[in-house]
């Protein structure tokens, strides 16, 4: 008898291990392979090229994500400060979202930025999420849009809780509300395009969908 209630509890064991491993599977992140070439060919958009094009226009809602829902913006991009990004903020502790899919490339104290996130997209850019009171990623970590970054904060060079919030190109920044309606909180529908001109600057510009 005990042989058999020791067999059955054997058995029992076995099976409740794989239905762990099978749940603990189906819990991680589903990496699209395609997006990952993609993200690598994105190191350097202007291969063999002076021009690229990302189209908006047809981006779904599980494309994309705003970077801190709900959130107002506390300076703006440029101005006599030369601000190289939007600051946004809600609360402090409030989660930071991916906007696209992608690779964390830099997740760490970076200067200034305090803790600093740094996304590599499929589409081309790169998107920068500072000040955070903690990251909640890792470098090489693939993230899809939504998911958390990490929390709302003031490390670095920063006086209130918020969220700098830069888009770029190869590491250059560019004004994040030509891409995002800021004040509602919503992706601009639109065929952008970015040229590289011959002096190395570069040129944003939009288009109407064909």
């Amino acid at each position: 008898m005990n042989r058999v209630l020791l067999c059955l509890l054997l058995q029992w064991s076995m099976v409740n291990s794989q239905c762990s491993m099978i749940r603990a599977q189906s819990d991680r992140v589903d990496i699209d392979e395609w997006q990952v070439m993609k993200v690598e060919a994105a190191k350097d958009p202007f291969a063999n090229r002076n021009q690229f094009t990302i189209n908006f226009v047809n981006y779904t809602k599980e494309e994309w994500h705003y970077p801190l829902p709900g959130a107002k913006v506390n300076s703006p991009f440029g101005g006599e400060r030369h601000h190289g990004g939007t600051d946004l903020k809600t609360f402090a502790g409030d989660t930071t979202r991916a906007a696209f899919p992608g690779e964390v490339i830099l997740s760490g104290p970076f200067y200034a930025y305090g803790n600093c996130v740094i996304l590599r997209h499929a589409n081309g850019l790169e998107t920068l999420y500072s000040h955070h009171s903690r990251n909640l990623v890792k470098v090489g970590q693939w993230l899809q849009p939504g998911d958390p970054v990490g929390l709302e904060g003031r490390t670095g060079r920063a006086t209130g809780d918020h969220l700098h919030f830069e888009t770029r190109v190869k590491g250059k920044a560019f004004d994040s509300s030509r891409i995002f309606d800021h004040e509602k909180g919503e992706l601009r529908r639109q065929v952008f395009v970015v040229t590289k001109l011959k002096n190395g600057n570069l040129k944003f510009t939009a288009e109407k969908a064909k």
